[in-house]
């Protein structure tokens, strides 16, 4: 297993994913079923790892890469235009990889919730205890 994955960090730690493609990811994330909003969670956590406000460990950071490049890749195990069974093969890329992030996941969303803390207290005017901006 390690064999697999420093050879899979070798293949895509020199990928730049940039934001069109998380922009595509995000996107196609209705067609990946029960995996799609722990898809889109992985999409947020790898922005957040870009604007340096959440640090995800290289080999973690490699799975996430590879699982958004085989999803917005339009080369695929099975066609994604196949009607049903195309986003099969997408939906267990997935699934294996939220697997294998257990815990950095449930961290993440940790994070993802003092975050929206953070920014409803500063929405508030404590000086007259009302809501400024609900957004």
């Amino acid at each position: 297993m390690l064999k697999r994955a420093k050879k899979l960090y070798e293949k895509y730690k020199k990928t730049n994913i940039t934001v069109e493609d998380l922009k595509k990811a995000g996107k196609l994330k209705n067609n990946l079923g029960a995996v799609a909003s722990k898809f889109g969670l992985l999409v947020r956590m790898l922005q957040a790892d870009k604007r340096g406000e959440f640090k995800i460990p290289t080999m973690d950071k490699v799975k996430i890469i590879g699982a958004i490049i085989y999803v917005i890749s339009t080369i695929d195990a099975v066609p994604d235009i196949l009607p049903i069974i195309g986003f099969g093969d997408d939906i267990g890329v997935v699934a294996y990889v939220i697997s294998k992030l257990g815990s950095l996941i449930s961290e993440y969303e940790k994070f993802e919730l003092q975050k929206k803390r953070e920014e409803k207290d500063r929405n508030v005017d404590w000086d007259n205890l009302r809501v400024v901006n609900e957004d």
